[in-house]
């Protein structure tokens, strides 16, 4: 009786199981078990023993050095094995996977898993490939193929991973959807979307995968550098980062950067300007007002934290508290007289006295006749908790306005810098002439104002 060759017996086939196709149900019919691929599988098998017998003869002569070195160069051409890929990857469309049946070369191929998430291979036909791991399509392509082949040695091998489509939404600086390559993580997406806002809720925020309930994600030990919080995307998932809605004060007007900031600890007045970026020049410091959360408001007092340090004013923030910085109306403050360069200057900060006058060049040196005194004239008549009291002579004048007179001779000569006075945008400075009665003083303001304010 003829004994079957060895590729028959192997090729032998058996009753089709649930995940196996039938030969009818195959697409390709070029692939079907006809005479023509039994012979090649035989003629192969007969080179795979011969290649075999070359390779044992060769592994007598090598030295464990050589061997060393030639499996180093077979890691290099095949790649990584099957079980050194991305442990737990989920194959998905666009994937370029090598399916390999040992022993039979005809039978390898390179597919791509299309859109529908199927693949297509000799003999057992479209298999459904995405949603599945490496290790599980595996197992299912051996099922298959053994129908066909006696106990098929089956390997599965991604050549391409995909890249992956992720999505964030909320309190980070680049909403939107992003494309990264596979193998991303949690903190790559966080980054590509340009960091969470200040009002970010980071321990709020959630990771929504397809077809699964939310996680919920601590981003402030992402961030912290834990790696147990940096998980691996897969594609498809979306990232919300919810706002703050309890830890949040609000800066408005003329700062650099006017918004909503996350109250981080502990924060004052002075802190909150800086994250804000500061004030512009156009900040009107005397009219700055906080608002409570309850409603209450009332004046931030910013003239006396930055102009004469007070530190009482740098007052505690509390979460919903508002920052109200207003234009000034008329940032330019006026001195003329007795100085080197009078003129109209522009306030950027808060000045005193003595430094409007070092503005317009210092008072004119003339010896004994120095102006003794300096005048401030305050068109808007209101001094109150803006001198202090007994350092300054207050005076109403005839247009409703007042007269604050200071001992110049005092600043100049004896330091006594409490007796400085706050300029304020919209005043006229004045350093009479010496020898000036008080009403020739007063004529002279008058006049001078008129010019001004015509």
């Amino acid at each position: 009786m003829r004994r079957e060759g060895a590729g028959w017996s192997r090729l032998r086939r058996r009753p089709t199981g649930p995940f196996l196709f039938s030969m009818a149900d195959s697409p390709s019919v070029s692939d079907s078990l006809s005479p023509k691929i039994v012979r090649q599988h035989r003629g192969s098998a007969s080179r795979e023993a011969r290649s075999m017998r070359t390779m044992v003869t060769s592994r007598r002569m090598c030295s464990p050095a050589a061997v060393l070195v030639a499996a180093a160069l077979i890691a290099l051409v095949t790649g990584p094995p099957v079980l050194g890929q991305q442990a737990g990857y989920i194959l998905g469309p666009e994937d370029v996977l090598e399916v390999t049946i040992w022993g039979y070369p005809d039978l390898t191929r390179l597919v791509t898993v299309r859109p529908d998430g199927r693949i297509s291979l000799p003999i057992v036909g479209t298999v459904t490939a995405a949603g599945l791991s490496v290790e599980r399509l595996t197992q299912i392509l051996t099922k298959a193929y053994a129908a066909y082949i006696r106990d098929p040695q089956v390997t599965v091998i991604v050549r391409e991973f995909r890249k992956i489509r992720v999505s964030v939404l909320g309190q980070v600086a680049k909403p939107g959807t992003y494309t990264l390559p596979p193998g991303s993580r949690l903190l790559d997406l966080l980054s590509a979307a340009g960091g969470p806002t200040e009002v970010a809720s980071l321990k709020e925020a959630q990771l929504i995968r397809p077809g699964q309930p939310a996680t919920p994600v601590d981003l402030e030990r992402l961030l912290a550098g834990d790696p147990e919080a940096n998980v691996v995307l897969r594609g498809g998932e979306t990232l919300v980062v919810p706002e703050d809605l309890v830890n949040i004060v609000n800066v408005l007007g003329e700062v650099v950067r006017p918004g909503r900031y996350r109250l981080k600890g502990e924060m004052r007045v002075l802190d909150i300007l800086l994250v804000a970026g500061g004030l512009t020049e156009k900040a009107s410091v005397t009219e700055a007002r906080l608002v409570r959360a309850s409603r209450e408001t009332g004046r931030l007092g910013l003239d006396r934290l930055l102009l004469h340090q007070d530190m009482s004013y740098n007052i505690r923030i509390q979460p919903g508290d508002t920052l109200m910085i207003p234009e000034e109306t008329n940032n330019k403050v006026y001195v003329i007289g007795d100085v080197n360069s009078p003129g109209v200057f522009v306030l950027k900060t808060p000045v005193t006295l003595l430094q409007a006058i070092a503005m317009a060049g210092g008072p004119v040196p003339r010896g004994a006749a120095t102006a003794r005194t300096a005048h401030v004239v305050r068109r808007n008549g209101n001094t109150q908790n803006r001198i202090v009291a007994g350092t300054a002579k207050v005076e109403p004048l005839p247009n409703g306005g007042t007269l604050i007179t200071v001992d110049l001779q005092a600043l100049l000569r004896g330091g006594e810098v409490s007796r400085d006075v706050s300029v304020e945008p919209g005043d006229v400075v004045v350093v009479p002439q010496s020898g000036l009665s008080g009403f020739q003083v007063i004529l002279n303001i008058l006049a001078g104002l008129a010019a001004i304010f015509r």
